[in-house]
């Protein structure tokens, strides 16, 4: 008995200490107890914790939501606490709260956890007619002095009247006001929500009903009317609430929808349908949304009604409404983009249709803006003009198709930008220099696009593949300084775009001119058309131009110009991918009508085929081999070559490079070369490989209209020549029994070997170089010619040692020398033993003949003005000769002068003993002859010396043309060749 007392009385003891534990460490020990209670929740903080019969307080209560949201309670204040749990009809309690502070946070990480009966509430199981009924748990009175929330602070007043059994709630925030008033009833609930500013009418309203069935399902309806431009103050976001803040206009929305009690299945919902009908409704879109500030504003013809067999999933039954809308941005006058747009249903398919036009004249705010212009950094486009005409229509899936993975369901969507619409807008270019804009000379200028066709644009469903397609598309780009315009369509557009995108469309475009400045080119009324199809997948794209025409009426401004050019492949492909281009194609041909560089003209055409081009780091590569069957190329002075071409093309960075072989006639050129395009230097190495020339297969047949042609023989030469020239330059000539044709002189039987070196600025020969020649004809034949040829530094060229024979006697120079810059030259020529008889016989007259043996001394000047001869000395060897010359003078001639008469008649018949004279030879060709004759005549005093001075003038080239003319040329060179 006594050991019983002793522990009942120790147990009391320690739960009186307990107790005064717990007291002592409330601000501890209560969180740890409700937390246990929460699900999801908890208290993070609590202090100042009083608890009494009639009242329950404490200084501040932190809670944080599983959200991550924290709600903070600062003196909180319930009296009347047991009112909430005992109170049988009129509920007592008083709830007051100074400050309640909302701020959001990121929700916590929690490990899983297995569900079990006990672990919270089943709220898909909640109850709306329960929910009701907890209703009268509510205080009496709720107030909350200081409510923040989301950077906006209200205060927040809920009473209960229980003599007109509602329960109204007001939030008052910056003179706003949003008041609720609730009546609940049996198995029914009205309720109301309106916002309004001060004690003006409601700026928004909401108007509902619950009511209960018998079935248990509830009936909802609701009736909204709103003024926008009063509806401020929403707990929306920062942007959200500058568009609330800007609206304007009415708004007015009736819901009915038919839900379970358990109003959480949200499968269960039936018989949902809102009709919305808007008037005048605008709204001021902020300038981080487009770019810019701009006003949409909304109406509607017809409302807008949605009828729904089920919210999950989303099942519609119907939709119907007609309306317009505009989008003006800035303060502009005009809307920039205005329509209309109607719905209905279609086979249990909705459709929706708009029609409208975007004023493109209203887009400078967005051109214009600091968002654009940086996307568009490479392109400056203000003074956007036209307008662009458009329908579209899109269907949602069938009623029933529709599950909660569809995106809204959009298919058989289709937008047509209308036929007649135009377009354009100002586009001044970057200012980096190699920009292609740049290049080809634009600056500034209007781009202008045209419709002749509509152009639409289409999805079989959204999201999915996008498709374009159009007939026509013209262009029209025009620079406003330099006068620059191009024109082009793009025709038979089909583009798809999706993971992959496939673009293939007709082009044709054409210019009167384009100038590249940085490249010194200028290209007159270029054309282009080609198919062309655009692949691109990720970061891989690939160009196709198919049957690919360019063309040009001129290119010129570089050190190659062209007329009449063509560029045509069957196919050309591009790829580019992760910084690299590469395009090939199986055959280009070029055809051009004239291509000019210095000295020399081409035309014909060339086909490549194998073009490979490479774009890699900034490194260009280009192969390709090529061919011409028709080239034809003129030098200057109208030396023309029809050759066969063929070879290889190389680009390796700056350095071009390549191979090519040329056969005209029966000569075949070889030579390898290279240029570097940076430097502007290069090399080639030149080959004629032996050629054989016959009368059958003459130069003339290789190379035509060169004043000398090669008619026998064989000639052979290499070399190597660079640019700018370089010391190691060459030219090495080889040739053997030639035979060639100049005018009506021919030589034959040439045979020797030219070498020349690049010395200074200049060629040389080095050792003088032996030639020899059979016969030169210029007129009276030159035979067994030998000479060295030499061409030194100072640009003489010389001829050493010569020996010929000429009318039966010796022609001999120990140099005869011609300097190829003009300067004069002195040299000395012998003729010795020269047989006046072959001469007479070279001279085939009639009325002419003599005999005897000359010596002349001629001595030579060279110089710009050609060949001079002065002094230069006539003798004949001793014993002298005769002549027979008749018919000297004419009779008119003869008449009355006796002395005359005297003259011709001893010319018929002298024999001279001596015959001595000068010789001058002026640049006219006019040769002058002054002799002395000592010897005498049978008509004229026999017996006695007659001494006859003579002037003769005689024109040399006409001379030799004379005796060219008497001969056969062909005959004459047969003869020769033979």
């Amino acid at each position: 008995m006594q050991k019983t007392r002793l522990i009942t009385v120790t147990a009391a003891l320690l739960a009186v200490a307990a107790g005064c534990w717990a007291w002592w460490e409330r601000d501890r020990v209560a969180p740890k107890l409700i937390n246990a209670l929460l699900q999801g929740s908890r208290i993070e903080e609590l202090r100042g914790l009083e608890l009494g019969p009639g009242v329950i307080a404490a200084k501040r209560l932190v809670l944080a939501i599983e959200s991550g949201a924290h709600l903070q309670l600062d003196n909180v204040q319930l009296l009347r606490p047991f009112s909430l749990l005992f109170a049988s009809q009129q509920n007592r309690a008083e709830l007051a709260v100074a400050k309640l502070s909302y701020a959001s946070g990121v929700a916590r990480n929690r490990e899983p956890q297995a569900p079990n009966e006990t672990q919270g509430l089943d709220t898909a199981g909640v109850e709306l007619s329960e929910s009701i009924k907890l209703l009268k748990y509510l205080p009496e009175t709720i107030q909350i002095g200081n409510l923040a929330w989301q950077g906006q602070t209200a205060q927040l007043n809920l009473r209960r009247d229980y003599g007109e059994d509602t329960i109204h709630a007001e939030l008052s925030s910056g003179g706003k006001l949003l008041s609720l008033q609730l009546r609940p009833q049996v198995n029914q609930l009205q309720f109301t929500v309106q916002l309004a500013e001060g004690k003006q009418s409601p700026a928004l309203s909401v108007h509902g009903n619950l009511v209960q069935k018998e079935t248990g399902q509830w009936q909802a309806t609701a009736q909204l009317e709103s003024e926008l431009q009063r509806v401020t103050g929403l707990p929306l976001s920062v942007e959200l609430n500058k568009i609330a803040a800007s609206a304007s206009g009415k708004l007015t929305a009736n819901i009915e929808v038919q839900l379970p009690d358990q109003f959480l299945q949200l499968q269960d919902y039936t018989g949902i349908t809102a009709k919305i009908q808007s008037e005048s409704v605008l709204l001021v879109l902020p300038e981080a949304l487009l770019g810019a500030a701009a006003e949409l504003s909304l109406s509607t013809r017809s409302p807008l009604v949605i009828k729904l067999d089920s919210m999950q999933p989303l099942r519609p039954e119907q939709i119907s409404g007609s309306g317009s809308f505009a989008l003006t941005p800035g303060k502009q006058q005009q809307p920039l983009i205005q329509a209309e747009f109607d719905t209905g249903t279609t086979e249990g398919r909705p459709s929706f249709t708009i029609a409208g036009h975007f004023n493109l004249e209203s887009a400078s705010p967005l051109l214009e803006s600091p968002h654009w212009q940086q996307k568009l950094k490479s392109l400056s486009m203000d003074s956007a003009a036209g307008r662009i005409e458009f329908h579209g229509e899109a269907r949602l899936k069938q009623f029933g198709e529709i599950g909660s993975s569809d995106l809204g369901g959009l298919s058989d969507i289709k937008l047509s930008l209308l036929a007649g619409s135009k377009a354009s807008v100002n586009i001044a270019a970057a200012k980096e220099k190699d920009s292609l804009a740049t290049q080809i000379g634009w600056r500034r200028g209007k781009v202008s696009v045209q419709l002749p066709k509509a152009l639409t644009i289409g999805a079989d469903q959204w999201p999915g593949n996008i498709r374009i397609t159009g007939e026509t598309v013209a262009l029209r780009a025009e620079e406003k300084s330099d006068g620059l315009s191009l024109d082009s369509q793009l025709r038979s557009i089909e583009c798809n775009f999706a993971q992959e995108v496939d673009c293939s469309l007709t082009l044709n475009a054409s210019a009167p001119q384009l100038s590249m400045e940085a490249h010194n080119l200028i290209v007159e009324k270029p054309t282009i058309s080609t198919q062309l199809k655009l692949l691109r997948d990720g970061d891989h794209q690939r160009l196709q131009l198919r049957q690919l025409a360019f063309s040009a009426e001129e290119i010129g401004g570089g050190a190659v110009e062209f007329e009449l050019l063509s560029l045509n492949s069957p196919q050309l492909e591009c790829t580019i991918m992760r910084g690299t281009t590469e395009c090939t194609s199986t055959v280009l041909t070029n055809s051009f009508s004239t291509m000019g560089a210095a000295e020399l003209e081409a035309s014909g055409s060339i086909r490549m085929s194998a073009f490979r081009f490479k774009q890699e780091n900034g490194q260009l590569l280009l192969s390709t081999s090529y061919r011409s069957d028709d080239l034809r190329l003129q030098a200057q002075g109208g030396y023309r070559l029809d050759a066969e071409l063929k070879g290889q093309l190389g680009l390796d960075g700056d350095t071009l490079s390549g191979e090519s072989e040329v056969r005209a006639g029966a000569m075949q050129l070889q030579s390898r070369w290279k240029h570097n395009l940076g430097t502007s230097q290069g090399q080639a190495d030149i080959t004629l490989a032996e050629t054989t020339f016959s009368q059958q297969k003459p130069l003339s047949q290789s190379v035509k209209g060169l004043p000398l042609d090669i008619v026998a023989g064989t000639l052979s030469a290499s070399g190597q020549l660079s640019w700018p020239p370089t010391q190691q330059d060459r030219v090495d000539l080889r040739f053997d029994e030639v035979a060639a044709v100049f005018g009506e002189s021919f030589a034959a039987g040439a045979r020797g070997q030219l070498s020349l070196r690049r010395q200074g600025e200049h060629w040389v020969s080095g050792e003088p170089q032996a030639i020899r020649l059979d016969t030169l004809d210029p007129g009276l034949p030159i035979r067994n010619i030998r000479f060295s040829l030499a061409l030194d530094q100072n640009r003489d060229l010389t001829l050493g040692n010569i020996s010929a024979e000429l009318l039966g006697g010796r022609l001999q120079s120990q140099s005869l020398v011609w300097n190829l810059a003009g300067e004069e030259r002195n040299s000395q020529v012998s003729i010795s033993e020269v047989s006046l008889r072959e001469l007479a016989r070279e001279m085939e007259a009639e009325n002419f003949a003599a005999t005897g043996i000359l010596d002349l001394q001629i001595p030579l000047v060279t110089g710009p003005k050609g060949v001079t001869v002065k002094r230069g000395g006539v003798k004949a060897r001793p014993p002298g000769g005769r002549l027979r010359y008749y018919g000297a003078f004419s009779a008119a001639m003869l008449a009355g002068n006796p002395q005359l008469k005297l003259l011709a008649g001893a010319l018929e018949d002298y024999n001279y003993r001596e015959l001595s004279g000068t010789l001058e030879y002026p640049p006219s060709g006019d040769m002058q002859l002054q002799l002395k004759l000592v010897g005498r005549s049978a008509s004229v005093a026999a017996d006695r010396d007659l001494i006859i001075n003579l002037n003769l003038e005689n024109n040399i080239p006409d001379m030799l043309r004379s005796l060219q003319a008497t001969r056969d040329l062909t005959e004459a060179l047969e003869k020769q060749v033979q």
